[in-house]
This record gives C-alpha cells, sequence and structure tokens, in this order.
C-alpha cells in the first residue's frame, strides 16, 4: 500500500494509505472504490490484512482506501465517532475521509456511482457516520460490530452505550442522520450489518439500534422482509433482509449467534475462502468480507 500525504487540508488529522488493483488492468476503465475504516488498536496494515480486501481487489478489480488514525488525536488509535466535532458533517475526521475519497476521484478512473465504505467496531460507527454525512456519495456501507450515528456525544456516553445502549425510537434515531442533510431527498446508501450475540466490547443492542435508525430513513419497516436461519449452511449465522420499494435488498444483516467482538474470516484458498486471523480476527468458516463485496455488487457470481 502506498501512503498519500498531500490528499487535502486534512482537519482531522489522518494518514491515508491506497491500495491499487494489480497493474495488468487496464487502468482506463472506471473502476469501483472502497473505503476501509479500521478499528480501535488497528492500523491500516492490520485491516488489510485480516480482512483481504486488496486480495479481492486486485482479483475484481477495484480500488481501496485505508483511513488511518493519529495517536495524537486518541492513543488507542480509535476513530471520534463519539465526537461532535469529528462525526458532523464537514468537520474533523469526515471532512478528511470526504477529501480523501475527493482526492482519488480527481486523480484515479472512479466509477462515481459504485463507491462504498466499510467499518470495524469504531470504524464501523465511522463508516454510518459517512453515509449520514455524504449519502449522495455512496451506493452502499458496511458496519461490523458497530452502532447507529451520534449515539453519544463524548467518552462517558460512548463507554456507556457499548455496554448497554440506550433504547430510542426509530423516528428520535432518524432525525439525527436527517439533520445533518435536512434539505436531502435521495436514498441513502444501502447498509450490510454484522454484528454477534456474544459481543462483549460493543453490545449487540447496538445493530439492532442502527436497524431502527436506517431503516427509518429509507422509509422501510423495522421487521425484515426475509429470513435465512442457516445461511449458506452455517448453523449459527441468520442472514436477515429489508426490500425496499423496488424490490431490490436496502439493509442486509448477518446476525452471528457465537461470535464476538471480531472479525469473521474462513482460513484457506479455496474462491470463497479468505482473510487472516489476528487480534480482532477469528476463523468462523466465513469470509465475511466476500459476502460483503457481493453484496456492494463488486462480485457478480
Amino acid at each position: 500500500m502506498l501512503e498519500v500525504t498531500d490528499f487535502g487540508t486534512n482537519p482531522g488529522n489522518l494518514k491515508l494509505f491506497f491500495h491499487s488493483p494489480i497493474a495488468t488492468m487496464k487502468t482506463e476503465v472506471s473502476k469501483p472504490l472502497v473505503m476501509v475504516i479500521h478499528g480501535c488498536s488497528q492500523s491500516a496494515e492490520m485491516v488489510a490484512h485480516e480482512s483481504g480486501w486488496n486480495k479481492l481487489a486486485d482479483e475484481y478489480g477495484f480500488y481501496v482506501l485505508y483511513p488511518q488514525q493519529n495517536i495524537f488525536n486518541n492513543v488507542t488509535t480509535c476513530f471520534n465517532w463519539f465526537s461532535k466535532n469529528d462525526v458532523s458533517k464537514d468537520m474533523g475526521e469526515v471532512l478528511s475521509m470526504r477529501q480523501m475519497i475527493s482526492y482519488t476521484v480527481k486523480n484515479y478512473s472512479i466509477d462515481t456511482t459504485r463507491i462504498f465504505i466499510y467499518g470495524l467496531s469504531a470504524g464501523a460507527v465511522m463508516s454510518v457516520s459517512m453515509m449520514a454525512d455524504y449519502p449522495e456519495l455512496f451506493n452502499a456501507g458496511a458496519s461490523l460490530a458497530g452502532g447507529p450515528f451520534m449515539s453519544a456525544t463524548n467518552v462517558l456516553e460512548a463507554m456507556m452505550m457499548m455496554k448497554q445502549p440506550t433504547i430510542k425510537t426509530p423516528e428520535e434515531l432518524g432525525v439525527l442522520v436527517r439533520n445533518q442533510n435536512k434539505d436531502y431527498q435521495k436514498n441513502y446508501p444501502r447498509l450490510i450489518l454484522i454484528h454477534g450475540e456474544k459481543d462483549i466490547v460493543v453490545n449487540y443492542k447496538n445493530t439492532n439500534e442502527l436497524i431502527k435508525q436506517w431503516t427509518n430513513v429509507m422509509n422501510l419497516d423495522t421487521i425484515s422482509s426475509t429470513r435465512i436461519d442457516s445461511f449458506n449452511f452455517h448453523s449459527e449465522i441468520k442472514r436477515y433482509s429489508w426490500i425496499d420499494d423496488q424490490n431490490k435488498e436496502a439493509i442486509i444483516f448477518y446476525s452471528f449467534k457465537t461470535l464476538g467482538h471480531a472479525l469473521p474470516v474462513d482460513l484457506g484458498i479455496d474462491k470463497y475462502q479468505g482473510g487472516e486471523t489476528g487480534l480482532f480476527a477469528i476463523d468462523k468458516n466465513f469470509y465475511s468480507t466476500y459476502y460483503i463485496a457481493k453484496d456492494f455488487g463488486l462480485i457478480k457470481e
């Protein structure tokens, strides 16, 4: 991966790393772009290695951006998802990330209808923050072990929310998103979710709150449209989806019965296997990055 230092004014004081698909691919063809946001105690290199995004980018032909937190912003390298100054539109860390995407679109041939975002834990909430602040920018996003936008506004609230979120109505949650773009009338980005019921770091209920928030801004029922109890014969994985008025899956949720606070991967060399185990990555015989990329529409098989 290459580090990019001149992507903008960078008010959030972040670093940027960039992966281009293998050089043999035609550079003149516009390609999709995925922004991948790491979790606490991680780095861009670590999340790239464990998630396997670069491998998929080389195989299927898309660019990947990796924002990296600065230790001077947060000693645990968490993105500051609980700070209004970093998640409000055109401020702090989200503005830095917006500048990263603008830089890439300006300097590379990007299919602007196929820009995606993905985040783990603190990065998951930041990915939702980006979708809330710049909904016109993204086709879809993914939140792994995250929670709703603006669910906390300081460190104490963040710690409480992670352990036991405040239960709010869909309308209370939805207005937090709508307030960022009060005149916005178009569709919000599609959302893919992964969370484990055994997560003791970020309570599973936080994803339920995010579902309420996102179904509200998408004008969908909070009750899922479909449910698969053993997705792809994985007895511990349930797959829920919410279908929009165009008969498309607007929200997808992979719920894991025994997963803790970790990225699920599937070690091996078969087509549907990938990722690497690590501090927050565990082999669950499910290559989550592959299935998210497929739900994004980056894999057409």
